[in-house]
């Protein structure tokens, strides 16, 4: 008789270990574009625990990276539809569903990382104001990897007079064009995915990306020359589905919003370890780090002098002077 319990209390205590733990009560997708060693990643990690802890595990999110459900434009339409309910994703690739989001692609409006973690955090509110009708998704927290840095083959840019001449390939954003075209270039607007071959071939002389981007992207195996220009941080939101948000109980939302801006606040370390990681072994590689032009005054007052026609584009004049507004007083309040 024994032998026959302890027979059942073993099988028991191995169904019960092979059976799944409780179900959550929501599930929640998370997309992004970038690899798993990417910052990105990292802190989507970051979010995933810390959601599952501050929600007590009623929440279950499921990380899904290298555009696995789509590419960042597809997967913010089906966050406006309900149907994937999260997202990390460039800044540029958002505006085109959320203009008010392009102020944080003005030329120059911070010019250090401090900065642009003081404007991101300060914005976060009144973009949530904003981005659940233009977009049907809201804000939880801001990622970033570093300034973009122009690199290129040809010769060491010190100057906006070393620029001239130069084929170099920006996104296809109206902001980045604009801006290289006020430095006196004609940019030339290229798929991300041409970007290597166009370089390795010559059909352009350069490009402009963070610093960990040229590792990742073996950028040193076809450019010489980096310069660290100021005018744009690679900035990526964390975006949920508004109609996914307003679903949650009042708690899990809370929960949700603790979890954004703590994961945010991680990757951020994670981005500054990984940037100065890069520079360190680009140098090894063979680069020339030339740092910040010695007129980057000029730069800057060139680009500038486009923000007032931007303001159409990004959410119109009134939203564009509040936000502003908003991200001069959290630098001025650093």
């Amino acid at each position: 008789m024994k032998l026959i319990v302890k027979t059942l209390t073993t099988a028991a205590l191995a169904l019960s270990m092979a059976l799944p733990a409780v179900a959550a009560d929501y599930t929640m997708r998370l997309s992004h574009g970038d690899n798993e060693n990417n910052p990105t990643h990292k802190g989507a990690l970051k979010f995933e625990e810390l959601v599952e802890k501050y929600s007590d595990g009623r929440i279950d999110v499921q990380i899904f990276p290298s555009n696995q459900l789509g590419s960042e434009q597809e997967v913010a339409q089906a966050l406006r539809m309900g149907s994937i309910e999260s997202e990390i994703l460039y800044t540029g690739n958002l505006v085109p569903l959320a203009p008010s989001a392009g102020v944080m692609m003005l030329p120059y409006a911070f010019t250090s990382n401090e900065e642009a973690h003081a404007a991101m955090d300060a914005l976060k509110g009144p973009l949530n104001e904003r981005l659940p009708k233009e977009a049907g998704v809201r804000v939880l927290g801001y990622f970033e990897k570093g300034f973009r840095v122009l690199t290129n083959g040809e010769r060491e840019v010190k100057s906006l007079d070393d620029l001239q001449g130069l084929k170099i390939r920006v996104s296809k954003n109206n902001i980045a064009i604009e801006t290289f075209k006020s430095w006196g270039l004609d940019p030339i607007p290229m798929a991300w995915a041409e970007v290597f071959p166009a370089l390795q071939q010559g059909v352009i002389d350069g490009q402009e990306n963070p610093y960990t981007t040229a590792i990742s992207s073996k950028f040193y195996e076809v450019q010489k020359y980096i310069t660290e220009v100021h005018y744009l941080i690679w900035s990526g939101p964390i975006i949920v589905s508004e109609r996914y948000y307003q679903g949650l109980p009042a708690d899990l939302q809370e929960a949700l919003n603790k979890a954004g801006e703590e994961a945010a606040m991680y990757e951020r370390e994670v981005s500054a370890e990984e940037t100065a990681a890069a520079k360190e072994k680009l140098v090894e590689l063979g680069m020339t780090l030339s740092g910040a032009p010695v007129d980057e005054e000029k730069w800057q007052e060139a680009a500038k002098a486009l923000w007032p026609e931007f303001a159409a584009d990004i959410g119109g004049e009134a939203w564009v002077a509040e936000a502003t507004q908003i991200m001069t007083d959290a630098i001025a309040a650093q």
